[in-house]
Order: C-alpha cells, then sequence, then structure tokens
C-alpha cells in the first residue's frame, strides 16, 4: 500500500525534474549533527526515497546497520518544506537497487568514486583529477545507495496560512494529524 503522502514526494521530483536536493541529517559518533546536500535519486512506492553516496564519506558510519536519517527538501516554487525521518538502508556497488542508480548517472559522476576518499587532504591525494569511466565499467568497492525507509513525514506549507500536517507510522499503518506549525 502506498503511504498517503507519497503525492507530496512525486510532486517533488517532478518539480526538480526527478532530482530534487534535499538535506540530509545524521548524528556523529561524537554526538554532534552533520548535515549535507544530496540528491535524490530515486523515489520508491513505498515513499522511500534514494540518494548515491561514496562508501568511504563520513555520513555513512552512522547509517551502517540501519542508522536514523532525516532529509529535508525545500519547494521554493509552492512554499512547502518536507521532511522524512526514519531508517537508512546501504546498498552495496552489487546489489540490484544500486546497480540500477548507478546507470542513470552521468559519466563525470560516477567518475568521482574512483577518485580518493573523500575529505583527504589534497597534499595526501593521489590523483588530481578522476578517471573518466567508460560507461559500462561497473560501480567501484567506493559506490553505495543509501535508501530511507520513512517512519515519520511532516509538510509544512509557509502560507498564508501557515499549515502543518504530520504522517506517522504505527506498525503497518500510517496515521495523519494536522499540526500546529
Amino acid at each position: 500500500m502506498e503511504p498517503p503522502f507519497l503525492p507530496h514526494l512525486r510532486a517533488a521530483f517532478e518539480a526538480a525534474n526527478g532530482r530534487p536536493l534535499a538535506q540530509a541529517a545524521t548524528v556523529s559518533a561524537a554526538g554532534r549533527p552533520e548535515v549535507r546536500t544530496v540528491v535524490l535519486r530515486d523515489l520508491g512506492t513505498d515513499g522511500a526515497p534514494s540518494f548515491a553516496s561514496d562508501a568511504r564519506s563520513s555520513k555513512m558510519a552512522p547509517l551502517d546497520g540501519g542508522g536514523w536519517l532525516e532529509l529535508c527538501l525545500w519547494r521554493p516554487d509552492v512554499g512547502v518544506q518536507l521532511r522524512l525521518l526514519g531508517r537508512a538502508r546501504v546498498h552495496g556497488p552489487d546489489e540490484d537497487h544500486a546497480l540500477a542508480v548507478w546507470d542513470t548517472l552521468p559519466l563525470d559522476t560516477r567518475a568521482l568514486f574512483y577518485s580518493d576518499a573523500p575529505g583527504v587532504p589534497l597534499r595526501d591525494a593521489t590523483t588530481t583529477e578522476p578517471p573518466v569511466p567508460a560507461p559500462d565499467d561497473p560501480p567501484p568497492a567506493a559506490f553505495a545507495v543509501v535508501r530511507l525507509a520513512p517512519q515519520r513525514f511532516d509538510r509544512l506549507e509557509l502560507g498564508p496560512p501557515l499549515r502543518r500536517r504530520t504522517w506517522t507510522l504505527e506498525g503497518a499503518r500510517w496515521r495523519s494529524a494536522e499540526v500546529v506549525p
């Protein structure tokens, strides 16, 4: 069964030509919040968005083993903020879901996964320009896809009037409530 908020996510994908930007928030092992912008690459019929990531990136450690992840999308065209909270699943480069996302990436984006790990000081980098892979090259071990299984969805309209609705997964059912913005 499709979640009741799925039309809002589909509209965000359509408004961004299928590649909306989202802020992804995690909490580091030291308990500090970490936020970065990601490009959403896929949206499942279950409301689960996915994004590609370098498996060597610091954002991956908190997600390993189903860690919590929150995504926030801003739709300036309609003045709406969308937030999704849930558990992450990391798909490795040999899994079908990751391979499907890999096939959608342009070659210059694929090249990033063949370079040094994110955050390596430039003075220690082994390459200055990542090699451009051939179109049929498989993804390297550094390639991963993160898929968020939503457990809470929050939609805030900045109006006027201000309106906010939340959907929370309780067991196998979504419960909806209008709340104070």
